[in-house]
């Protein structure tokens, strides 16, 4: 692929549009929900924790499941920001967490809420997003984990804007984490 963060980008944006347009051809307005105020930041800050620290210790084990998560997410993230502009981090992370959480959380969640109820519309809605990062047999489960994760999380505080920013920072912080470490480790880069 010539251009692999301009894809990434028109991917992630076009999941925005995408998520939109399927709520609104639904009769879903999740976006309705979205209390934008300190405490939803604080809040989605201080729940972000939580799903660093498995990115932080993972890349200690010495297991074949995480060394192949290891070297899959390396080269991915060489591959769309080594040689990237400032700000495209950001505007990646960003756009995921916009785009992502409203097709899981509030179109699919949402929308399978009013059919199933709440326990099933999530679990679902978390099998489906595990299998949209699958790109190893552990990181569908822990994608799932993390999906039903984020949906509780909506569940719970009833405001999207909590795992849209969850979703982003988490992001955010594990791409900058993979580029710092490809910049002072070499055994990374050799990856």
């Amino acid at each position: 692929m010539r251009h692999p963060l301009r894809a990434a980008l028109i991917f992630q944006g076009g999941l925005v549009v995408l998520a939109v347009a399927l709520c609104l051809l639904f009769g879903l307005t999740p976006w309705a929900s979205m209390e934008w105020s300190l405490p939803a930041l604080a809040l989605a800050v201080t729940l972000t924790v939580p799903l660093l620290l498995p990115l932080l210790f993972m890349r200690h084990l010495n297991w074949a499941w995480a060394r192949e998560i290891h070297a899959v997410v390396n080269q991915l993230i060489k591959l769309l920001f080594r040689r990237a502009p400032r700000g495209s981090v950001v505007l990646v992370a960003a756009l995921a967490g916009i785009g992502e959480e409203l097709l899981f959380r509030g179109f699919i969640q949402d929308g399978l809420d009013l059919l199933l109820g709440p326990i099933p519309a999530l679990l679902i809605a978390a099998v489906l997003f595990g299998l949209v990062h699958a790109v190893t047999r552990a990181y569908f489960i822990i994608a799932t984990l993390m999906g039903a994760y984020l949906g509780w999380i909506y569940l719970a505080t009833g405001n999207l804007l909590v795992p849209i920013l969850i979703h982003a920072l988490y992001d955010w912080i594990a791409i900058r984490y993979y580029l710092f470490k490809l910049t002072t480790e070499p055994a990374y880069d050799a990856e």
